[in-house]
């Protein structure tokens, strides 16, 4: 995982246009969101930002798939225990995976 970095260095620090995994921060030391893109993790979090929270930091790992993507996020979704997730990571549409992390009751 890269991080945490200033909100203003997503261009300069996501500079591939890939899947990928992101937490969002008020503060650069607790995980207030985690979130993923299947596609380009860049314009997500930038996306993200739009939604109302005052993110000040955020840290990023790119993903080789979109499966891949999904898995780290569940995984850190669990490990982090986001205060603003509302709600356990979602597969893509048209997907039947599961949750990686044992016990979950999505795995």
């Amino acid at each position: 995982m890269k991080g945490p970095y200033p909100i203003s260095h997503i261009d300069s620090r996501i500079t591939k246009i890939s899947p990928g995994v992101y937490i969002l921060s008020q503060d650069g030391r607790v995980a207030h969101y985690v979130g993923r893109s299947d596609t380009n993790l860049a314009t997500r979090v930038k996306n993200s930002l739009t939604e109302g929270t005052d993110y000040k930091y955020f840290w990023f790992e790119y993903a080789t798939s979109p499966m891949q993507a999904y898995y780290l996020e569940c995984e850190w979704y669990h490990k982090y225990d986001p205060p603003n997730n509302a709600n356990h990571p979602a597969a893509p549409p048209g997907t039947y995976w599961r949750c990686p992390v044992l016990g979950c009751e999505w795995s």
